[in-house]
């Protein structure tokens, strides 16, 4: 039996608002669900930031179409975490082609 194309189980994160002790907003990553993907990454750079040089890898990652997903929201696999920059359904509505880019967990 054969795994696939989407054979990576990936955790979609979103921004929530909440309140702390004090009634003050906080924003702060929460899960949203798994989901299964495939992960491409057809390029990759580095670059220079703050004297350090620093590795950024773009991707693609297919996913199971999906009306939630929007810029901005992250897909974490195998401790690697990627910003959505861009949904794009295909025609039919059945797949999404999202462009994404390596981030720290913690920006």
């Amino acid at each position: 039996m054969r795994a696939g194309p989407l054979r990576h189980l990936c955790m979609l994160r979103g921004i929530t608002e909440s309140k702390d002790e004090l009634n003050q907003p906080v924003k702060g990553w929460a899960d949203i669900g798994k989901v299964w993907a495939e992960i491409k990454a057809p390029s990759g750079r580095m670059y220079e930031a703050a004297s350090q040089m620093q590795a950024q890898i773009n991707a693609e990652i297919n996913i199971r179409y999906r009306k939630d997903v929007v810029a901005g929201q992250r897909l974490v696999h195998d401790g690697i975490t990627y910003e959505v920059i861009a949904p794009l359904p295909t025609n039919q509505r059945d797949m999404l082609k999202l462009m994404c880019k390596t981030v720290k967990p913690n920006e």
